[in-house]
């Protein structure tokens, strides 16, 4: 064994298994040090809290049409513009902002007056404008959340009537009357009240039918209850996400489907979708920028119609949702809406003084009813679309028919005008039998009152 000179081989073995390449890299310039990764940045932050602290507790006093010291909080750039006292807030800096000095304990004036915000609400806005101030339109169309309120007992002497409803086969006629519903039988001659629904610890606003007069739906603050107009029981009660009082009530025409209209006081007015049977929510969405005042379906069961105190009444497809249409021309709160007999026109009552009928295609304005005198409180068209019966805030009534289109200066040209005995006292609410022989109507001070249309004539419904 000739190790002696195995030992040089074994030596230079670890050269003979470099390649060039490998020696190559070894002789060239070292590289650049790599930089350490750098810290991620740290999340934008939330903003949605703040918007919807704006939403709930400011925007009822800073939209359109009431923006107290000129200044609007319904967009970004509407508030940028800043009100009286200049802009609101220089993002990125809390401290110098009015907005956020107003909502502290000493601010003068303090917002919103009469209140003091939670201190997440007051953290929420200082990390908004602190971040920048950016803005997500999308807050401001969701419902608010809802808040307890400890209701308690209503005034013994406050009886409004503010909600009518004709049943469909015009023999019982419901009239919700404070917190109560009344059943008149209109089959007797006397007209007495034949029963009366009790489940409600505040106003009932609305009133709704089925189309085959087995249910009637009543809603008043948070809370919708369902009856069996057989045993005139209650079949179900829904409170889900109520924010306010439900001022408006439909049923679809299968009966299974129930729409109501909902919103805080003063802000935006939401539509929701609920199944009858069991009163699971199904959808919810924002329908108007104030609160919803009226809905009404078309006699196939297809559209729904709302007025609202934004002064716009809106088209919606009741399948889905959507909105199909809007009309736009009042110039104060869209009180009550009505359909025609095959949802070719609309009318609405405004607080603006004036009545109008709408072609539904084309968005027209057909007909202009009123002398700009007295505030229109509702309509209500027969299901054959031959009469239009109307009432004021002053207690006169009236029914219109031959309804023709407008083409010249003559207002009174554009139907044929039946004007019934005035009663003196706030309408509220007002409906008109299929025959167009009966006009009834409620009103503020707790009385439903009737006209036999023939003759104008009125009488009051005891009840």
């Amino acid at each position: 064994m000739r190790l002696r000179h195995a030992l040089p081989s074994l030596l230079f073995l670890p050269c003979l298994l470099i390649s060039p390449a490998q020696v190559a890299a070894a002789n060239a310039p070292a590289p650049a040090p790599v930089p350490a990764p750098a810290s991620a940045a740290p999340p934008a932050a939330d903003i949605k809290p703040a918007l919807r602290v704006l939403r709930d507790e400011c925007v009822g006093c800073h939209k359109p049409g009431k923006a107290k010291g000129g200044l609007l909080l319904t967009t970004h750039e509407k508030m940028m513009k800043g009100g009286d006292n200049g802009v609101p807030l220089l993002p990125g800096k809390a401290a110098e902002s009015l907005l956020y000095q107003l909502l502290l304990k000493d601010g003068d004036p303090h917002m919103p007056p009469k209140k003091d915000l939670t201190a997440p609400q007051i953290t929420a806005i200082k990390t908004w404008i602190d971040s920048g101030a950016s803005w997500d339109a999308s807050v401001f169309d969701e419902a608010p959340a809802v808040r307890p309120v400890k209701l308690t007992a209503m005034p013994a002497g406050y009886q409004p009537v503010l909600a009518l409803a004709l049943s469909p086969d015009a023999k019982t006629l419901a009239v919700a009357r404070a917190n109560s519903v009344l059943l008149v039988d209109l089959g007797k001659p006397e007209r007495p009240v034949s029963g009366r629904l009790e489940g409600h610890a505040e106003p009932v606003n609305a009133l709704a039918w089925s189309r085959d007069g087995r249910s009637l739906v009543t809603g008043g603050f948070q809370k919708i209850i369902t009856w069996d107009m057989t045993t005139r029981q209650q079949t179900r009660v829904i409170t889900e996400s109520l924010v306010g009082s439900i001022t408006a009530l439909v049923v679809d025409a299968s009966g299974k489907t129930l729409f109501a209209a909902d919103g805080e006081t003063g802000g935006a007015g939401f539509l929701r979708r609920f199944d009858l049977a069991s009163g699971k929510l199904l959808t919810t969405w924002k329908a108007h920028d104030d609160n919803v005042l009226s809905l009404r379906l078309s006699a196939d069961g297809k559209l729904l119609l709302s007025g609202g105190a934004d002064k716009m009444a809106r088209l919606w497809n009741t399948e889905n949702g959507t909105l199909k249409s809007f009309y736009e021309g009042h110039t104060n709160h869209v009180l009550s809406v009505a359909f025609n007999k095959d949802a070719t026109r609309i009318a609405t009552a405004g607080a603006d003084r004036e009545v109008k009928v709408w072609d539904v295609a084309s968005r027209e304005q057909d007909v202009s009813l009123g002398d700009k005198k007295i505030v229109f409180s509702g309509v209500d068209w027969t299901a054959d679309g031959v009469s239009l019966a109307v009432i004021t805030d002053k207690g006169t009534a009236s029914v219109h028919t031959d309804l023709k289109k407008h083409v010249g200066e003559q207002r009174s040209e554009t139907s044929r005008e039946k004007r019934l005995t005035g009663v003196g006292e706030a309408l509220t609410s007002v409906v008109i039998t299929p025959d167009s022989k009966w006009v009834f109507a409620g009103s503020f001070e707790g009385r439903v009152h009737a006209w036999e249309v023939s003759s104008g004539k009125a009488s009051e419904i005891k009840l």
